[in-house]
């Protein structure tokens, strides 16, 4: 018998990433097609005691499919590789993670991170294909072009190969941790895969280059420096632009300065002369890069020098025009202004918010120099009184480092605590959610459990708001004694109030505790096996709907999962806590055009 206590009422938000599972550490390299997998009911299969070897003979099979779709990548038959993970994959994913759920985990979201990571690798795959496929034919119409002298047509057909090149790199970068997180984490090997994906992105990149070369015009650029140069006082750069077939650009020409982007003249001879305003480049002496940045349209190649000079300081002006004056967690924080030097908008610089000398958020500055803020206010800054700060520049750099305040008053959200106790044997199952006064999921705080008055254990909120944890009862409590449990979050350093709720489990057959006349709820729970088919439907659920982690969910009284009587007195009001991990962005080092 049991024991089940059920409290209040729960809500909440989800906001997590894709996450890679783990758990299973790769035992073996099976050969390609050599698994073939019959289907067998994970019921029967736990009772013959081959759970295991089921779930690494599905692993496998798998894994064999994205195998021997990238062999039929390495031979070129791209339609068959698509295929092989269009017809049938799927249902092994699903067979799979059926298994898997029975001998792996119960955890519903490490099998949702495990499924989704197979189901994404495999999409990304058979983009991979398709885009060869795509670049094999426009290959063959740069090749016809080629061979009629059509110079035009082939210029534009090497952009879109170099445009594809592209392409297969960044699906690569995407594919290469999602193998290596498949190798760590089942039984089957996906090598194969990797090595051919890697390989053929090399190849396809070299041929790329090759293609372009021949053509595409060659350049080559010269130039010099003033002395030394500043924003406030540019440096001057002087040099001159060549084309291999003597013609070179003119006209209004890009180029790329320390990674910033500077439109100039350059007349028919290939003289220039420009201005360069540094604004992240280190103080004092420096070899300037000066890059001939053709467009897509154009017909020439890159080409690149360097130049000698001397960095100054400037010193900045920001302006706050209007941010918000008040706020409380997740609400919106704006703030909004415009960056100059001595009049001149200092354009793609970046511009940090912080609060109380904390960083909420970064942006960079448009053309004309403003910027923009909308970020949501955490839950790690204290209510209250609060400064909201602007910055610019860095210490050492061509900007030096300036920042301007403004006053936000920070409130107070209030939140509840759900709580559901289970007693069985010599512990308690504790689970619950922490949730605002508008029931949303607080992610991310601690919530500290006790028994009988005295705190047994500590456990972090998920992405929802919700927590669970199992308490063993001290040797002194028996069957016979009544238990009083307890969830409390402390919201101090926060903007968030304390919540505390409390809940009494008795022993089987003598009702509840005294002391706590308010209303009770009386929940019945079918048993275990009504457990497990709940568990399949809210599985089965989750994937068909998809990730709903960016939206509210609606309370709901928490479910009990064990059989038994449920007894719940309902807890009182609290205020409460909400968290937010710190909003940071890597502060720009390099000048790059925005």
């Amino acid at each position: 018998m049991v024991a089940i206590a059920v409290v209040g009422v729960s809500a909440g938000t989800a906001d997590a990433g894709v996450q890679f599972d783990a758990g299973w550490t790769q035992t073996d390299d099976p050969q390609p097609n050599a698994t073939t997998v019959r289907h067998e009911d994970p019921d029967s299969v736990t009772r013959s005691g081959n759970t295991s070897a089921l779930e690494r003979r599905l692993s496998v099979a798998v894994t064999d499919r994205l195998a021997e779709s990238a062999r039929r990548i390495e031979a070129g038959e791209y339609d068959t590789a698509q295929r092989l993970l269009a017809d049938g994959y799927d249902e092994r994913v699903t067979r799979y993670m059926e298994v898997y759920r029975t001998v792996v985990t119960t955890d519903l979201e490490r099998v949702e991170r495990r499924e989704t990571l197979l189901i994404e690798t495999a999409a990304l795959q058979t983009r991979y294909a398709e885009r060869l496929s795509e670049y094999r034919r426009v290959a063959a119409e740069y090749e016809s072009a080629r061979q009629s002298d059509d110079r035009e047509r082939a210029q534009r057909r090497a952009r879109e190969l170099s445009n594809i090149s592209s392409d297969l790199r960044r699906i690569e970068q995407s594919l290469t941790p999602r193998y290596r997180a498949i190798a760590e984490t089942t039984h089957g090997s996906v090598t194969t895969a990797d090595n051919v994906v890697s390989a053929t992105t090399t190849e396809t990149a070299q041929r790329t280059a090759k293609r372009v070369r021949e053509t595409y015009t060659s350049t080559e650029v010269s130039a010099e420096a003033s002395a030394n140069g500043s924003f406030a006082e540019p440096v001057r750069i002087t040099g001159r632009l060549t084309a291999e077939d003597n013609d070179p650009p003119s006209g209004n020409v890009s180029f790329r300065v320390n990674g910033r982007h500077v439109t100039t003249t350059v007349d028919r001879d290939g003289t220039f002369d420009m201005l360069y305003r540094p604004v992240t480049a280190p103080e004092g002496p420096a070899r300037v890069s000066v890059s001939y940045a053709p467009g897509d349209a154009a017909l020439y190649l890159p080409s690149r020098t360097e130049a000698s000079t001397a960095i100054t300081q400037s010193t900045p002006a920001v302006s706050i025009d209007d941010a918000s004056s008040r706020g409380r967690v997740g609400s919106s924080v704006t703030a909004g202004g415009r960056v100059t030097v001595e009049n001149t908008p200092v354009s793609n610089t970046s511009v940090t918010l912080r609060i109380d000398g904390r960083r909420l958020a970064e942006t960079r500055t448009e053309g004309d120099g403003t910027y923009r803020f909308d970020t949501r206010l955490p839950a790690n800054v204290s209510a209250g009184n609060r400064t909201l700060s602007v910055s610019v520049g860095s210490t050492g750099t061509a900007l030096t480092p300036v920042t301007e305040d403004s006053e936000l008053t920070v409130e107070e959200t209030p939140t509840q605590l759900t709580l559901s106790a289970v007693r069985s044997g010599g512990a308690v199952d504790v689970s619950g959610r922490l949730v605002t006064d508008t029931e949303a999921g607080v992610s991310g705080r601690e919530v500290d459990v006790s028994l009988d008055g005295d705190q047994r254990a500590t456990v972090r909120t998920a992405d929802d708001g919700s927590f669970q944890t199992s308490v063993e009862l001290s040797n002194a409590t028996n069957a016979s004694d009544a238990v009083s449990v307890q969830a409390a979050f402390d919201g101090s350093g926060t903007n968030l109030g304390s919540a505390t709720v409390d809940a009494s489990l008795t022993p089987p057959g003598q009702g509840i505790s005294p002391g706590d006349t308010r209303p009770l709820t009386l929940v019945l729970v079918a048993g275990l096996v009504a457990v497990a088919a709940g568990a399949v439907v809210v599985y089965r659920n989750r994937r068909e709907s998809g990730s709903a982690r960016d939206s509210l969910v609606d309370a709901v009284q928490p479910t009990a999962l064990d059989p038994g009587v449920v007894a719940a007195p309902v807890t009182t009001d609290v205020d409460g806590s909400e968290s937010d991990p710190d909003s940071t962005s890597g502060s720009g080092r390099t000048e790059e055009d925005s």
